[in-house]
């Protein structure tokens, strides 16, 4: 795997995706992370979408998963995994191989060893049920959103297709520092969401009151060499920003990562 910048269809979940992949074929955002909402939510065909990606030239490099929760026990756990073989399935017929989820719900106070042990438990389980896949789990809920825990889940998986989706500007928005967050989990890390943060909201890359140019130094000193997604999550144009942001990102991460 290379560096390589992803423009997210996150921003774009509201509206239709097909317009929309157009959109950033004419924008020159070819390079995509799939949100799969408009898939399992909406009922977008995944042959109407492979037909607008060969159409406007894009190539889908990942997939953004539906909600699901590896802190529950069993029998809970067994919605999940349902809910990922599908997701997985998709995968496949994209001939994609890195799909975004979540470690869970869990909230700070409830996180114990009991479960840490349970969603190891299930991590490995993901791990060995779809040996193939690279699963990258992202810092956005509850315990989650403590660096040192994300770390601890993941070096006792141990699974080299169980990695981070680090998302440094959720973490600035718990209060958790992205440059201490970036010591901690860099030896884990498998994507790496990029948005930005101005006064305590999401804005484009690049700009709002969080430089993450020093999290990115302590990447690349790490010799992280995976995939970076764009995402912009605030209230304003979301084309026109999401276009401002990999522009931005760009310039960002050209001395660090060989885009």
């Amino acid at each position: 795997m290379i560096p390589r910048l992803l423009a997210s269809t996150t921003s774009h979940k509201a509206e239709p995706l097909l317009p929309a992949l157009e959109i950033f074929s004419r924008l020159g955002l070819h390079d995509i992370d799939l949100n799969l909402h408009h898939i399992l939510e909406v009922g977008v065909p995944v042959e109407a979408i492979q037909q607008e990606a060969a159409a406007n030239g894009l190539h889908i490099w990942g997939l953004a998963g539906g909600w699901c929760d590896f802190f529950h026990p069993a029998p809970r756990i067994d919605e999940t995994f349902r809910s990922i073989d599908r997701q997985v399935e998709i995968a496949g017929r994209f001939g994609v191989t890195l799909l975004r989820l979540f470690f869970g719900r869990l909230t700070l106070a409830d996180y114990s060893a009991a479960a840490r042990e349970v969603i190891c438990a299930n991590l490995r389980t993901l791990s060995d049920r779809h040996p193939k896949m690279r699963f990258v789990f992202e810092n956005h809920d509850g315990a989650s959103l403590r660096p040192e825990i994300c770390r601890e889940i993941l070096e006792a998986v141990d699974r080299p297709n169980i990695r981070m989706n680090f998302d440094p500007i959720n973490f600035e928005k718990a209060g958790v520092n992205s440059l201490e967050a970036a010591r901690l989990v860099a030896p884990f890390v498998g994507h790496v969401h990029l948005k930005g943060l101005e006064n305590g909201a999401y804005c484009e890359f690049g700009l709002g009151d969080v430089d993450l140019g020093p999290a990115l130094d302590v990447l690349a000193d790490h010799g992280y060499a995976g995939r970076f997604s764009v995402e912009y999550e605030g209230p304003f144009d979301k084309t026109l920003r999401l276009f401002e942001s990999v522009k931005r990102a760009r310039i960002a991460l050209g001395p660090r990562f060989p885009l």
